[in-house]
């Protein structure tokens, strides 16, 4: 498990390093991502687990 962790965080390192961001960045990023994963998520279970006729027109 440690190997794994190690190659993660050496693999992250590097990414921030070539793309010049810094770790407030990267974390802003982050954040901002999973933000708009959820939103695309709470969009598409309404679909999911109702019939058309049940979901409102957004």
């Amino acid at each position: 498990m440690n190997k794994i962790i190690d190659w993660h965080k050496s693999l992250i390192e590097n990414a921030q390093r070539q793309l010049g961001l810094s770790t407030y960045a990267l974390y802003l990023f982050g954040v901002l991502e999973g933000a708009f994963y959820m939103w695309i998520f709470l969009k598409v279970i309404p679909w999911i687990f109702l019939s058309k006729a049940e979901v409102p027109y957004f």
